[in-house]
């Protein structure tokens, strides 16, 4: 396990990586590494020189588009020398927007960017091993095109596009991998753009999960993050059931590392999913990212999401009979076209009285060629802005009266890093509460009992291991 990228190729042609948005980029942009360092090249921080820089774009919102642009002008100022590549979901949805940003020498969709050293073949001549015709082989299949400023090569997704086997799917620290197990969405939820840029939903078989999870706990990584694209719709492309299925089939190695899932729609947490949570002990963390977006019937109908408000509430209250201190969070969209106080204050009730750990809050972003995008009715960013402080907080409120509810309990915390500010080892609980204590380095990248001790208010735990604290070195103990 290493966090330094660096690779001691030290006359071979050097590439850094700049990775923007999600965790699935992140995943994504760890393959990309790997395969241009099995081809010969040199990946160095991004801070240095290098003689091509990557960008693994997002494009979620309109925020996140600018933010592309403007780390590929950064990134061409700041070493003129050097050939820009920007990749990933900004790409996919807008080539042509892409290839006009200043300094950008290459294009590549998300399909693209998992054959990174073909498209390099390319764009330096004269790679490190292979030749540069396989490139040219793939440039009908792939969409090649010229533009007036960088070449583009973005292919759409069909129906028969495959999950990728061949490729690590796992991103690292030094003691928590984020395994990339589905990506792609089926739903057309009015405001989203993301099934454009991930096309249709694709699951890794069941089999390749187990193993790269049992790989990944070999190698002495102490938790796995389960992530993908829409999650829930895990296995419903290879018939292999669906999330609780797989996760009964993970927590069946008794010394796996501990699992935790990322943000999971309602309506997939289903009872038989936290009865496989319940049943797995600490092998699963009790933590749950479940997305609202609104608590507006109204407004979930225009966003075309498959739950009502109550069928959310439903689903949150019986994660909270199961789970009595779960982390529960959620996402909430403020200000979509037409959402009227009334929506709003519908929303603020719900996420007042629901049993809710964290609040992430996102201002309506209009992407073009949504159908939310022709819809009249805009809110005006001010009003957005006004709602958003309100929301978040309110979210900050419910974030600290879970965190103190806590005091005085001794929780099992994985040690993540020692924290230069303070000197103190730095511990993620199962239910996503940071805690700092003191301690050794043969605690690190361990499981250790720590007692809370007092919360600060950055929402920090400060703690201090009991007489009957030992650590352990193996995966989550029950």
């Amino acid at each position: 396990m290493t966090q330094d990228t660096s690779s001691p190729h030290t006359n071979a042609l050097s590439i850094a990586f700049r990775t923007l948005g999600c965790k699935l980029n992140q995943c994504e942009t760890a393959q990309m590494e790997e395969r241009v360092r099995a081809c010969g090249y040199a990946v160095v921080p991004w801070s240095e020189h290098a003689d091509v820089r990557v960008i693994n774009s997002c494009t979620v919102t309109g925020k996140s588009d600018r933010e592309c642009r403007h780390e590929a002008r950064r990134a061409k100022r700041r070493d003129p020398s050097s050939k820009v590549v920007l990749t990933g979901c900004f790409p996919q949805v807008s080539p042509d927007a892409a290839a006009t940003v200043a300094g950008v020498d290459l294009v590549l969709g998300n399909k693209e960017k998992l054959d990174l050293p073909k498209h390099l073949s390319m764009l330096l001549g004269d790679p490190p091993t292979s030749p540069a015709s396989p490139y040219h082989e793939r440039v009908p299949e792939s969409g090649m095109r010229s533009s007036a400023s960088a070449p583009v090569c973005a292919a759409p997704y069909g129906a028969s596009t495959c999950f990728r086997t061949d490729l690590i799917h796992h991103v690292s620290g030094y003691t928590r991998a984020f395994l990339k197990v589905q990506t792609g969405c089926d739903s057309r939820c009015s405001y989203c753009i993301i099934p454009r840029a991930r096309g249709p939903a694709r699951s890794m078989p069941l089999a390749e999960v187990v193993r790269q999870v049992r790989v990944l706990g070999q190698e002495g990584y102490r938790e796995v993050v389960l992530t993908g694209i829409h999650l829930g719709q895990w296995g419903r492309d290879t018939g292999e059931g669906g999330l609780a299925e797989l996760l009964s089939a993970l927590v069946a190695d008794p010394k796996g590392p501990r699992l935790r899932l990322s943000s999971t729609e309602p309506m997939e947490i289903t009872d038989r999913v936290l009865e496989v949570v319940a049943q797995a002990g600490c092998r699963i963390a009790p933590h749950f990212h479940v997305p609202l977006q609104s608590g507006s019937d109204r407004v979930l109908r225009m966003m075309n999401r498959p739950y009502s408000s109550s069928q959310y509430a439903e689903r949150v209250n019986a994660i909270r009979r199961r789970f009595p201190e779960a982390a529960i969070g959620a996402d909430v969209i403020v200000g979509f076209p037409g959402e009227t106080d009334h929506d709003f204050g519908c929303t603020l009730e719900l996420v007042a009285r629901l049993p809710l750990t964290h609040v992430h809050v996102f201002a309506y972003s209009d992407r073009r060629g949504t159908p939310a995008s022709a819809l009249e009715s805009k809110v005006q960013p001010e009003i957005i802005k006004a709602r958003s402080r309100e929301l978040r907080s309110l979210g900050g409120l419910k974030r600290m009266g879970f965190l103190a509810a806590l005091e005085g309990r001794v929780l099992e915390v994985l040690v993540l890093q020692r924290r230069a500010e303070n000197g103190l080892l730095e511990g993620l609980s199962g239910n996503y509460v940071n805690v700092h204590f003191p301690g050794g380095d043969g605690a690190m990248n361990t499981y250790c009992r720590v007692a809370l001790d007092s919360l600060g208010a950055d929402g920090v735990w400060r703690g201090h291991q009991p007489a009957s604290g030992d650590c352990q070195a193996g995966g989550a103990e029950a």
